[in-house]
Formats: structure tokens, C-alpha cells, sequence
């Protein structure tokens, strides 16, 4: 036997010159990501990985065996001095067979997991061959082939076999040049594998590449050929392993110093790649050969990195994972162990110190772009404000940004340049918000503060637009936010202040009003203004400083049209006017005056700046022009930016006497309310769509623009009206190809229909990162790309179903910037998408969305909250493995049920979304992406539970995964059980009615025996005295309850504490309203000396004093036992005193808290169910403690809860005098009312809970005295 020598020397001259040459081999970047010891793996150590049948990932490491369901790992070790835990915790080799069992292959031997009994079976190979060292026996590799048959190869016995039949594990002889080792002593097998022939193939140390002869039951050493006689495979540097077979059946071979392939029908060995260095050192005794889904083969390499070949070709590509460094000789920084391919397309590597690293080609990998100040090809400014892709420059996109000006971005050299402009005003020193190209390449640049600029292809300036404070035709605001062409050639331009609409071919600009831009024509403007300078007016009032009321009278002579003009202050959101003036008559009537703000015209410069310019009628006669002023902005002393015409402040009228002066201002009049009104001045995003124009605004909703007739329609959001636009603020617009506007707004995405004029929204709770949506881009089909104020988003809808969802992207896929901004989005020509944000420019290309479904499992299921896990097997509800479980039968008390589940879809399992539906309770399926599901209190009967899970690209399991559940009833309600009880009824009536007919026979002869007239007088007598008595005997008895009652409430109220206890981590309110009839609610508190806080809520039987009584028995009890810890004991205490009392039937319900701390303990005797609200998963759970009442049976087996509880969890105890409320209707309010309200408001202060659940049941009764006594406590943790 050839001994194996490992040395660490080698020829470094030799070592250069082959690292050298490595470099002229093609090299691509990959995206990965690792899980390790912080993600839950017990080891950074990771050998063999497989993924099972049902889907789950098992990985082997130096210190046990787990298996990854995608969110937790779940280990298993062995346990000394436990036969059926994990043989040894050094895992070498993984396998799964065809009955699902799963095969460890350890340092000591092999284990298989037996998945219904979650057991290990083990085979240790050093006692059943007699090894005399332990990790003799250690299994490397375990391989099942396609006869379910399962080899082993192992570091001492070279290849075993195992025989099911008789459960035991046999070595294989190895024949080598004709002759068999019969020894069977020694000998290092590392791989094992089956060619597409179904021949058995193995790599030895000793006897080199060797294959299954079936005929003699035996392994036969290779004939191979090669051009180099130097190639051996079984030296210690060169021996194999691992084999891979591909499509065309040829062997794939790594040894310890290289890459061969092996033809089978000529024996010829190819050398692929051979490494001249390190031969001998540890970690290259690994190799793993796989191919991916799309062909290729991929060799994870030990410290050598990992290769990609085409799998046509022997050229290979040298993989290297961003992030991470090659050391200076050139080897890789992880050292690779083993690799697996799963059933999605990821690629799972093991390494020795680095865990798991997982490779997703469908991943979507972000690329962000910043600015650097050692980096003149970077972006100029992080904050990047707009996005244009150049039809004039190919393979180019424009780049506008906040403070660094314009950009060209050469998407084929990655790099930016800027391109310089004059800014001016720009108080960032140069921002670009939006940008439009003509076709012969000059440029119409939106700008922060410098108006329109238009350049040319070499941009250099043609002309420029800004705000002329003098000129009402002039751009309304310097910061331009969009720009748009139309199908007519012209430019719609919106700004913050209004939109404005641009003939590029006239240079002529028009401003498209809103309610409160909108302007008189300038000549209206000049022509009033020509009557103040020459003094031409009637009367008038001027120059009106702060808090004035003035008033100026003027006569008519003759009847006349005249002019009035008045200007002042208007509010622009409340409608209301703050300086106007009007005009009265002689008796003081109001015949002209400024309505509201919605009538008056932009004077210019503020918003608020509101002018009236109107033609009236007067008859002869004595009038009044009057103004009123507020204490701000008036005349020369503007606190905001001052009117155009400022010598309009105030009210002037002027006598029109010629007609022809009266038409040319009603000419003028005419055409101001001509033009198109839109509503809103702060223009947020533009679409073109036909001869249609649609604008989203900042508060004021969507316009549509008719251009044909110039009509206008608004749609807004209101609160009135259900089919309206979710939000005001609409900072995007995208129109897909079959005319849908889909609106971007700062509350969820509006889907539009305009021809229907149909709204759907879609909002975080169907499953957006956030309702404040930036920007909408098309995506493949019918999936839409959303830039949002919380990462990207993207919407996938399937075609089949219709059902939406979104797949969203954070920090986690790599993107920087999380936050973006509106309208800052382009998909450009290559299919690649970009979006803008604070923290600089995002790009990426989509990858093709995995469309492998996921696998469905049911992970764990927890009865009463005890998980199913933790049962022995005899004892669970169950026969079969969790994963096979199909049909569930409880009993009446296993009805309170938690469904664990997952879907086993790698990619990005955080991003995985899932659905439930318990058919039987609920209506609809359950979109709510949580992975555990609790059912409280289920009423006997059948139900089927069933779930679906989609992958994080929102391709969904065509097949629900489902349980089918029987609870079975109580003995005493089932069918026999209502047989018994109908003979017995029967028995019953037949029984009474043969009674019956003997004592009506019996009084009639005794009756007959009695004189008739003697009967009557007698009768007579007896009526009167009777019918006094009676009247008597009620006045007395009503006297004595209505003392009695009024004692047993005074008695009952004298009972409850005088405060209630003030503890620094609770707050605790409590609440109790008496019934007309005392029903005999008491509740107690009591504080230990270690600040345990005691809590009993209890429920006497009976009414009245009687409850009374009970009442001031129990809180005697109460006060001396509280201090026990024990709850049961206390119980069982208070019971034996109750009895020894003799209070007959009497008895009283309680429940009972005791708090220390986070932890809680509770039990009940005969009481409702207890509420407990966990704030941090936002689940009420009802917990039905079943106990008979105290003072009937004693050494009760009363059950004992335990739970934590934590800071903003909330806890309801309550008497059955709320739930058991009967309204007019013979209606029982009922206990799941009751949690659901209890569930909405408990987040709230127990104060706010108490009003509401009072509140609830008066109105119920309608303000009536309930029957009962309503009790209830409240607990909040702090």
C-alpha cells in the first residue's frame, strides 16, 4: 500500500510563470452572498450541502449537521451517551435516498436520519470493521444512484456498499491490473458518481480512476491513454477528487493538481489545466464539478478559485467574487470545499473558514454611481435631479444633478463629463431638474432657479426663459421641474409656480392658469392703469397701509356702466379674502364687493396678490367705495414679494361714457375667462397621451387637458367618494400600452382606467415598501419598476390569476440610496433601468425573473402552544413525518393551533411572500406574508388549512399546500351520544305520563265524592282570602329584596379596593358597572414584598346576597392566601375552606394573575377566556382556561399557564357579564366581539381600552341595566 506524504514546498520560479499565464483566461465578476456563523451555522467550516426532495438545504461542517429552510438553520449533534442522536459531529458526506432518508457520512461512520421518528441510525465503521483508530472509518463522500443503491467512500476502507436487506454496510473489492485486493486493508476514496449509462464510477488513491464491473461485484481499474506519461493518479499530488459525467457522457476529472476529461469509448485523457504548484497542500484534497442550468460547469476549486466552462468547450472562465481580493500568489482568499446546485438555480459553495457562499445569476445586481473627489469621470453631485437617455448621441444618457450642474454619462466607458452652462441665480451653483432633445441635438434645460435654457448640440446658449416680475407672458417661476413635447411640436413646461406652454418655432411662452395664476391680459393691466396716472377716475381709494377702514362717497349723475378695479390680500387655502374692498348704496346695501378669492385674478408677484376688474351698472344717486385692511402685507410694506401693478392696491371705480370704451374692457374681460384653468400652480409630473395632456400637481390632483376643445377635468381625491385618486400629490405618470395611467402619488400607486374612469390603489398593506411613490418605469409584460421613498419596488402581476405583487429592493440587494426622487427615472434602449435619489445615480439590468415555484412545507405545528416536535412519537396526533402530513385528527380540547410553514425558495427568502386560508373560519385567503398563523378556541368540526408561497420575483406555487383537520366533539355531543339522549327523553315522557294519568284519575274521584254547592262556597271564600293574602305576602317580599339588594351592592362595592396598585413597569384600569340585581363581580389586587403583583378577578353564583356573601368570603380568603405562590394551591385552599363553610350551593368562578416582572402565570376556575395582545407580532391570543368553580371539587387539576410578556403588551380579564349581553333583537354580543374590539384599541392606554369596551356594550343594550354585573381589568405593560 502506497502511503501519501504531504509537503508544502514547491518551485516558486515555477509558480510565477503558471500564475502568470492564469491571467490570459477570460474573467468575469459574480454577485454572492454568505451565511455563517451570525447567520446560524454552528461552524464557518462547511463540507457537503444537498437540498433534499421537500426542498430543504442540509450542510455538513466540522461541528454538526444542519438543515436551512431559508430563514433559520437548524442543527443537529451528537449527544453523548444517546445511541439515536448524530454519530459524530465532523460531517464529510450528505445523500438523500428514495424513501427521503437522509445519509451522514462522519469521522466515525455513517448516520441515517429517519424523519418520523427525527432519530439517527448509526454505523460505526470502527467497531463493525475492527478499525483501530476512530476516524479510520471516515465516510467522504455518500452517493445514491438511480437504483436507489448506496455507496460510501470512505479514508480506510476504500468503497462500501450497502445491503438494505440485511442493514449492513459491505466493502467492495477493487480489482487492479487483473488481480483483486482481497486485503481490503487501507486505501483513500474521495468521490463517487453515475455516467448517464448508469455505470458506477470512483476515484481511489490507490488504484486511480476504477468503474463498477456488476458481473463480478467489483470495482476494475481504468485503462487510460495519454500523450503524457506522467499523468498518474495515484500519486499523492495527483490523485482524484471528484468525477462529473456530462451530456455526452464524458468524464469531467480534478485531481489535487489539475483538470482532465476522460472519453469512455477511447480511454483518452484531455488535460485541461494543470497546475505546476502548491501540489501538496491540505485543502486540495477538494473539488466539486456541477452544471448550472443554462449548460455551463462550474468547478469550485480549493484555494484555486472556482472555473467556468461552456460544457461545449475546454475554455473556461476564471470567476472572481466581488468584494474580495486574490492574495499576491494568486490564489483565492476563500478556500472552496464542496458545491450543489438547487433546484432554483442558485449555486451554494462551502468553503473552510468563510461558511456558505450562495450565487444567484438571476440576481439583480445594483451598480450605484457617486461622486469621488480622486475620480474626474464621476458624477458631479450625488443628488441627481433628472434622467434623459440622448437619441443624438448614442450609448449616452443626460445626467442632471442639484449643485453639480449637467452631465454625459457614456454607458459603454462608465464614465461622466460635465457640460457647463451659464447659472446665475441658481442658489446651488448649478441644478438640472429636467431636460428635453431635439432632433438635431440642442437641448431645453429645466433648471433650479435659472428659468428654461435652450442650447445647442456644442451647448452653447440660444436663448433663455425666466420670470419677468414686470410681464405676466414671461416663464412663471425659474424652477423648472418638467418638460414635455406634445404632438403638435410644443413644449409644456411645469414649474413650481404654474404651468407654461412653449412654441419652440414662435419662441412665443403662454401661461396655462390655475385658479390662482390666472391673469387679465397685460393690456387690461395698462389700459386701468392709464386711468390712475391721468387722474380719470370717479373715487377712489389708494395706497391702504395695515388695519384700515376706509371710505370714500361719490354721486352719480347719470345712469352709467363704470369700472371697477380692486386689489388686496387673498388667501390661497382658505378661500377668504384679508384686504378687499366693496361699494354700498345710500341705505348702506352691499352692491358690489369680492366674494371669496376663488373670483379674483393673480395681480402678480405673491400668490396672494388678488386683483377684481368688473363693468357695472349705477343709477343716479349717492354711493360709498370702502376698503378693509388686515395688520400685514400692505401697501409698500409686503412681507412677501410685491404686486406687479401695485397702484391697484385698494378700489378705484371709473365712468366708462363711451360704448366703445365699455366693449374694448369687456373685450379684454371676455378673453381672461376664455382660456384653460387647471387646478394647482405647483406643477409635479406631465404626460402626453394623444391629444390629451395630463398634469399631476402637488396638492390639487390630476388634470386632464382637452386640446381639442381646451376643456379641462379634475380628478382629486375625496374622502366622500370611493373611486377617486388616492392622494392629491401626483408626482409621476406612466401610460402603459393599453392606455392605463399608472399615478404615482404620496399614497400608494393609483392604477387609472380613463375610459371607465376607474381607480385602483395599491398600498404597503398589499405589500409596497412604502405609499410614497417617486417614479414608474415599465417592466416585462405587464410588471411595472417603482422608484419609491423606501427602495425600489417591483410590481408582477400573473397573467393567469391577476393576482399583484410586489417584490421590493432595500440596502440588502445593494442598493445605496433608499430615498429617490420624482420623476428621476429612465429605462434606457439597452434595457438597462436607472433611478436618481439623494445619495446618487442606481442602475442596473434586470435578470430574468426565476420562475421556479417554490416548495411548500409545514415546518412545525404547535398544539396549545406545544410544539408537535417535542411529542414522543406514540403519543402525537401523527404517525408520519411533519413534511408528509396530510390528514390531522384532534380532540375537542386540542383546538387552539399554531401552523408554522415556509417556502423553500432560495434567492432572497426575506422577500418571499406567503398566504393562508383555514377553510371552515375563513372567508377569503389571508395575503398577510407571515409564516405563522395562530387559530384560538376552533369549534369541533372539519377544517383544511392550507397555504401559498411565492418566490421573491412573485411567482407563486400553482398548487396550495393543505392539511385537512378533524376536531372531533366531546363524547357527550356526538351521535351516539344524542341517540342515548333521545331513548333516553323518550323514557322520560312515558315515564311522567303514566304518573300523570294516575294522579289525574286519583283527584277526580276524590273530587266527584264533594257536594257541588258546598265546593263553590267554599272555593268563593277561599279566592277572597287568598288574593289578600297574596297582595300581602308580594308587598312585604318586594320590600325585603329591594333592602336586601341595596345591602348586598353596598356589601359588594365595600369589598373592591380603594385604589389600585401603582407599579413602575404596569399601568392597570378597571371597570364595573352592577346589575339591577347584583350579580356578584369581585376583583382584588395584592403586592408582595419582591413586587409580584397579585391580580384576581372572580364571579359569585347567584344573586343578591347570597352573591354577597361569597363575595366577603372570598376576599377574606384572598387576603390571607395572595401571598402564596402557588396559584393551584391557592385554588385548592380557598375550595376546602369554601366547603367546610356549608354555604350549600354556592360557589365562586375566579381568575387569577400573578406578574413578576416579564413573566406571567395564570389559571381560572369556571371564568371567560383571557386576552393577552402581543404588541411585537400583533397577534390576541384567547386563552380558554377550563377549571370548575372554587368551593365545589376539591384537588381540582386546575391548569397553569406561563407566558412572557413584554413592553406594550396588554392583558383583558373580564366576568361573562360583557359577552353575555342580550340586545332587542334576543342578540348575544358574544366573545369574539369582544376581541376583536379589545384587539383594535390595545395598543392603547388601558384607560382608552376600558372607554371602548364600555362603550361597545351600552350601546349594544342601548343604554340599558345589563343583567349581570360587566367587569372587566386591564393591564398594560410599560
Amino acid at each position: 500500500m502506497k502511503r501519501i506524504i504531504f509537503t508544502h514546498s514547491f518551485n516558486r520560479n515555477l509558480f510565477l510563470l503558471t500564475f502568470f499565464s492564469t491571467l490570459l483566461f477570460a474573467q468575469e465578476t459574480i454577485q454572492t452572498e454568505f451565511l455563517s456563523i451570525g447567520d446560524g451555522l454552528s461552524s464557518a467550516t462547511v463540507q457537503p450541502i444537498i437540498q433534499d426532495s421537500y426542498g430543504l438545504i442540509w450542510v455538513g461542517t466540522d461541528n454538526g449537521l444542519h438543515n436551512y429552510d431559508g430563514y433559520k438553520f437548524t442543527r443537529y449533534k451528537n449527544i453523548p451517551g444517546k445511541s439515536t442522536s448524530l454519530l459524530n459531529d465532523v460531517i464529510w458526506g450528505l445523500a438523500e435516498d428514495a424513501d427521503k432518508n437522509i445519509w451522514i457520512g462522519t469521522d466515525e461512520g455513517i448516520s441515517k436520519y429517519e424523519r418520523i421518528n427525527n432519530e439517527f441510525v448509526n454505523y460505526d465503521f470502527s467497531e463493525l470493521f475492527g478499525l483501530a483508530s476512530e476516524t479510520g472509518g471516515r465516510v467522504f463522500n455518500i452517493f445514491v444512484d438511480s437504483k436507489n443503491n448506496i455507496w460510501a467512500a470512505s479514508l480506510g476502507l476504500h468503497i462500501l456498499l450497502y445491503d438494505r436487506t440485511n442493514d449492513q454496510w459491505n466493502r467492495v473489492p477493487i480489482r487492479y491490473n487483473n488481480e483483486t485486493d482481497d486485503i481490503l486493508t487501507g486505501g483513500i476514496t474521495l468521490t463517487i458518481i453515475e455516467d448517464k449509462n448508469g455505470k458506477i464510477w470512483a476515484g481511489s488513491r490507490s488504484y486511480g480512476l476504477v468503474s463498477y464491473n456488476i458481473e463480478d461485484s467489483c470495482f476494475v481499474s481504468e485503462d487510460i491513454k495519454t500523450e503524457n506519461s506522467l499523468i498518474d493518479f495515484t500519486t499523492n499530488e495527483n490523485y482524484i477528487t471528484d468525477i462529473y459525467a456530462d451530456i455526452t457522457n464524458t468524464l469531467w476529472i480534478t485531481t489535487r493538481n489539475g483538470v482532465f476529461k476522460y472519453n469512455q469509448e477511447t480511454h483518452e485523457l484531455k488535460v485541461i489545466q494543470e497546475y505546476n504548484y502548491a501540489k501538496l497542500l491540505l485543502w486540495n484534497n477538494w473539488n466539486e464539478i456541477l452544471p448550472d442550468q443554462s449548460g455551463n460547469i462550474w468547478i469550485a476549486n480549493n484555494y484555486r478559485g472556482i472555473l467556468k466552462f461552456d460544457g461545449v468547450s475546454d475554455e473556461f472562465t476564471e470567476i472572481n467574487i466581488n468584494g474580495r481580493e486574490k492574495r499576491k500568489d494568486g490564489s483565492s482568499d476563500i478556500i472552496f470545499t464542496r458545491a450543489m446546485l438547487d433546484n432554483t438555480g442558485i449555486i451554494w459553495f462551502g468553503s473552510t473558514i468563510n461558511g456558505i457562499m450562495k450565487y444567484d445569476a438571476s440576481r439583480e445586481p445594483f451598480i450605484n454611481y457617486k461622486y469621488s473627489e480622486t475620480d474626474k469621470n464621476s458624477i458631479s453631485s450625488n443628488q441627481v435631479f433628472c434622467l434623459l437617455e440622448s437619441k443624438f448621441k448614442k450609448d449616452n444618457i443626460y445626467v442632471g444633478t442639484r449643485g453639480g450642474g449637467l452631465n454625459l454619462f457614456n454607458q459603454k466607458k462608465q464614465t461622466f463629463s460635465k457640460i457647463n452652462y451659464n447659472v446665475i441665480k441658481d442658489q446651488f451653483g448649478g441644478s438640472v431638474r429636467s431636460i428635453a432633445e431635439e432632433d438635431d441635438g440642442s437641448l431645453w434645460l429645466g433648471t433650479w432657479g435659472d428659468g428654461l435654457i435652450n442650447v445647442d448640440r456644442n451647448y452653447k446658449e440660444i436663448s433663455r426663459y425666466t420670470l419677468d416680475s414686470s410681464s405676466f407672458n414671461s416663464l412663471s417661476d425659474n424652477s423648472v421641474r418638467v418638460i414635455k413635447k406634445d404632438n403638435y411640436g410644443n413644449y409644456w413646461i411645469g414649474t413650481n409656480q404654474g404651468l407654461n406652454l412653449l412654441n419652440p418655432k414662435t419662441k412665443k411662452l403662454k401661461r396655462i392658469s390655475s385658479l390662482l395664476t390666472r391673469t387679465y391680459p397685460q393690456e387690461l393691466y395698462e389700459k386701468s392703469s392709464k386711468f390712475i396716472k391721468e387722474l380719470k377716475y370717479t373715487a377712489r381709494i389708494e395706497k391702504v397701509s395695515d388695519s384700515q377702514n376706509l371710505s370714500k362717497p361719490f354721486k352719480v349723475i347719470k345712469p352709467r356702466k363704470y369700472l371697477v378695479i380692486s386689489g388686496g390680500e387673498g388667501d390661497n387655502n382658505d378661500n377668504l379674502t384679508y384686504d378687499f374692498g366693496w361699494i354700498q348704496n345710500s341705505k348702506n346695501d352691499t352692491i358690489w364687493k369680492i366674494n371669496s378669492t376663488s373670483t379674483t385674478y393673480h395681480l402678480g408677484g405673491a400668490l396672494k396678490n388678488r386683483i377684481v376688474i368688473d363693468i357695472i351698472d349705477l343709477k343716479p344717486g349717492e354711493y360709498n367705495l370702502l376698503y378693509k385692511s388686515d395688520d400685514s402685507h400692505s401697501y409698500n410694506n409686503w412681507n412677501q414679494d410685491a404686486p406687479l401693478f401695485p397702484e391697484f392696491w385698494g378700489i378705484t371705480i371709473v365712468e366708462l361714457p363711451d360704448e366703445q370704451q365699455v366693449a374694448s374692457f369687456e373685450s379684454f374681460l371676455n378673453e381672461s375667462d376664455d382660456g384653460i384653468l387647471i387646478e394647482g400652480n405647483n406643477i409635479r409630473s406631465i404626460q402626453i397621451s394623444g391629444n390629451n395632456v395630463w398634469i399631476g400637481t402637488d396638492a390639487n390632483g390630476l388634470n386632464k387637458i382637452n386640446l381639442e376643445d381646451n376643456s379641462v377635468k379634475i380628478y382629486n381625491s375625496t374622502k366622500e367618494k370611493e373611486n377617486s385618486l388616492s392622494n392629491n400629490s401626483v408626482q409621476f405618470i406612466y401610460e402603459d400600452p393599453e392606455g392605463i395611467l399608472w399615478l404615482a402619488t404620496n399614497l400608494g400607486l393609483n392604477k387609472f382606467d380613463p375610459v371607465n374612469e376607474t381607480f385602483k390603489v395599491y398600498t404597503e398593506d398589499d405589500g409596497l415598501p412604502t405609499n410614497y411613490i417617486a417614479s414608474i418605469l415599465p417592466g416585462d409584460g405587464k410588471d411595472l419598476w417603482l422608484a419609491t421613498r423606501n427602495g425600489i419596488s417591483k410590481m408582477v402581476t400573473d397573467l393567469e390569476t391577476g393576482q399583484v405583487t410586489f417584490v421590493n429592493y432595500d440596502t440588502e440587494d445593494g442598493i445605496e440610496g433608499m430615498d429617490f426622487i420624482a420623476l428621476v427615472a429612465l429605462k434606457a434602449s439597452n434595457g438597462q433601468y436607472f433611478f436618481g435619489s439623494e445619495q446618487g445615480l442606481s442602475a442596473f439590468t434586470p435578470g430574468n425573473s426565476n420562475t421556479t415555484e417554490p416548495d411548500l412545507i409545514f415546518s412545525d405545528i404547535k398544539i396549545s402552544n406545544k410544539s408537535v416536535k417535542s411529542y414522543d412519537i406514540e403519543d402525537r396526533p401523527f404517525k408520519t413525518s411533519l413534511l408528509e402530513l396530510e390528514n390531522l385528527a384532534l380532540s375537542y380540547d386540542q383546538n387552539d393551533l399554531t401552523f408554522s410553514f415556509a417556502a423553500l425558495h432560495y434567492s432572497k427568502p426575506s422577500k418571499n411572500q406567503y398566504a393562508h386560508k383555514l377553510v371552515g373560519y375563513d372567508k377569503d385567503w389571508v395575503y398577510d406574508n407571515k409564516r405563522e398563523v395562530t387559530y384560538t378556541n376552533l369549534d369541533p368540526g372539519d377544517y383544511t388549512f392550507s397555504i401559498k408561497g411565492s418566490n421573491r420575483d412573485g411567482v407563486w406555487k400553482s398548487t396550495p399546500k393543505s392539511i385537512s383537520i378533524v376536531i372531533n366533539p366531546p363524547w357527550w355531543f356526538t351521535t351516539w351520544a344524542y341517540i342515548g339522549y333521545g331513548f333516553l327523553f323518550l323514557g322520560i315522557i312515558f315515564i311522567v305520563d303514566r304518573v300523570q294519568r294516575k294522579r289525574l284519575l286519583a283527584k277526580t274521584k276524590e273530587r266527584m265524592k264533594l257536594q257541588e254547592a258546598e265546593l263553590r262556597a267554599e272555593s268563593a271564600e277561599l279566592q277572597a282570602k287568598a288574593a289578600e293574602a297574596e297582595r300581602k305576602l308580594l308587598e312585604a317580599e318586594n320590600s325585603r329584596k329591594t333592602e336586601e339588594l341595596e345591602e348586598a351592592r353596598a356589601l359588594q362595592l365595600s369589598m373592591l379596593p380603594k385604589e389600585l396598585p401603582v407599579l413602575p413597569n404596569l399601568d392597570i384600569a378597571v371597570y364595573m358597572k352592577t346589575a339591577s340585581e347584583v350579580g356578584g363581580d369581585y376583583y382584588d389586587f395584592h403586592i408582595d414584598m419582591d413586587g409580584k403583583l397579585t391580580v384576581v378577578l372572580g364571579d359569585a353564583t347567584g344573586h343578591g346576597m347570597k352573591a354577597g356573601t361569597m363575595v366577603t368570603t372570598t376576599k377574606s380568603l384572598f387576603n390571607v392566601l395572595a401571598p402564596n405562590p402557588s396559584i393551584v394551591e391557592t385554588f385548592h385552599e380557598m375550595t376546602r375552606c369554601l366547603k367546610m363553610m356549608q354555604l350549600e350551593k354556592l360557589s365562586m368562578c375566579m381568575t387569577m394573575l400573578k406578574i413578576t416582572e416579564n413573566k406571567l402565570q395564570m389559571s381560572a376556575a369556571g371564568m371567560p377566556p383571557v386576552f393577552i395582545y402581543k404588541r411585537e407580532n400583533q397577534v390576541t391570543e384567547e386563552h380558554v382556561i377550563k377549571g370548575m368553580p372554587l368551593g365545589t371539587f376539591s384537588e381540582f387539576p386546575y391548569t397553569l399557564i406561563e407566558s412572557n410578556i413584554k413592553s406594550g403588551d396588554a392583558i383583558l380579564l373580564m366576568s361573562d357579564g360583557l359577552p353575555e349581553l342580550v340586545n332587542s333583537e334576543d342578540e348575544i354580543f358574544g366573545y369574539k366581539r369582544v376581541r376583536n374590539i379589545f384587539e383594535e384599541v390595545a395598543g392603547s392606554s388601558p384607560e382608552e381600552i376600558i372607554r371602548k369596551l364600555k362603550d361597545a356594550g351600552s350601546d349594544w343594550v342601548k343604554d340599558n341595566d345589563p343583567d349581570d354585573d360587566v367587569t372587566f381589568v386591564v393591564i398594560k405593560v410599560k
